[in-house]
């Protein structure tokens, strides 16, 4: 059992029955709480080994409080601290071993606890995965990250979200313990999908190619089944759908910041062959005197190589949708279709 000796006073908390049942046989120690395990059918080992991962520190008062309450007579001189490690110490020497990792891989998972899995994670896949959360759900699941990734994660969240986020984190809103669970259940059930997209083995990117290249109503009807079935895998693939033609889809500032970043020539061979109204929507986005260059040579009515034409436009689009995966811009869904 870990201790701590620092008696300054903390509020009490109200405890559950599973935590009143950890906090005890985590004072008490291997050899009685041994004893105690043995009697506990399966179901309560798993609530008492979640109870005990997640009690944090029990103040000198509270202990008493409980000791009281269970009429058990033994002296409280110090805190205790429960964790994944104190929970899994808690069933060793209980059970065999097999059962013990039986028992933790149910409740934590493979590889014991969620939060250091998802922390395995880089921070580009996860402020993806964050994206369109609740900002409270997002607080919850940076609280329990290292302060550095959270840091990083936040800074590439969109700039209202991110706002959001700080302003939930200096609150500190309370999250029920129902909450909890449920968000670390929902969290457990992605670290998959999350391990293969952060290592490249998922198929979006391959999903985001064929759609890219369906109909505009085929690519439709593909994304709102998408979205109906598998949102948060959705939203993922929806920053990769992205064509030239879908160009008009960015937002005004969005194409404003795209262009800039782009050289004159290059919109000029982009735009080649394309109708006033397109151009128009391209040529509003950008600076007055970049404008008046991309006017001039187009209205010289030259041609250019259809394979100069394809690659101008193809730097344009890559450039959009590192910018979308880096969160500078945004690009809107296809119409008809809602975000995930």
């Amino acid at each position: 059992m870990t201790i701590d000796t620092d008696d300054s006073l903390e509020g009490e908390r109200e405890f559950g029955g599973a935590q009143k049942a950890a906090a005890i046989l985590l004072a008490m120690g291997k050899p009685p709480a041994a004893l105690l395990l043995k009697h506990l059918e399966p179901h309560e080992l798993r609530d008492v080994t979640r109870a005990a991962a997640q009690l944090g520190t029990v103040s000198i008062a509270e202990l008493e409080a409980l000791v009281e309450e269970f009429t058990s007579d033994f002296s409280a001189g110090a805190k205790l601290l429960g964790d994944v490690g104190q929970a899994r110490e808690m069933l060793t020497g209980a059970m065999p071993p097999e059962q013990v990792a039986n028992i933790m891989d149910d409740v934590f998972g493979p590889g014991g606890n969620v939060w250091v899995d998802l922390g395995a994670i880089s921070e580009a896949v996860l402020s993806d995965y964050l994206v369109g959360e609740h900002s409270l759900t997002t607080t919850y699941i940076l609280s329990k990250l290292d302060p550095g990734l959270a840091a990083q994660i936040i800074a590439r969240l969109p700039r209202d979200t991110r706002n959001d986020v700080l302003c939930a984190m200096i609150s500190r809103p309370k999250v029920s313990e129902e909450t909890q669970r449920v968000i670390e259940e929902a969290v457990r059930a992605d670290i998959a999908m999350l391990a293969a997209r952060a290592s490249g083995l998922d198929n979006h990117t391959r999903i985001a190619e064929i759609i890219n290249n369906l109909e505009p109503l085929e690519a439709r009807e593909v994304v709102k089944s998408l979205v109906a079935t598998r949102p948060k895998e959705a939203r993922i693939v929806m920053k990769m759908l992205f064509s030239f033609d879908d160009l008009p889809r960015l937002s005004q500032r969005a194409r404003s910041t795209v262009f800039d970043k782009v050289a004159t020539e290059v919109v000029v061979l982009a735009l080649r062959g394309t109708d006033a109204q397109f151009r128009d929507s391209v040529l509003s986005a950008m600076a007055s005197r970049s404008r008046r260059l991309v006017e001039g040579e187009l209205s010289t009515g030259s041609n250019a190589p259809p394979r100069e034409v394809t690659k101008a436009r193809k730097q344009i689009v890559d450039l959009v949708l590192k910018m979308a995966q880096r969160n500078e811009i945004e690009i809107a869904p296809p119409e008809g279709v809602e975000a995930a």
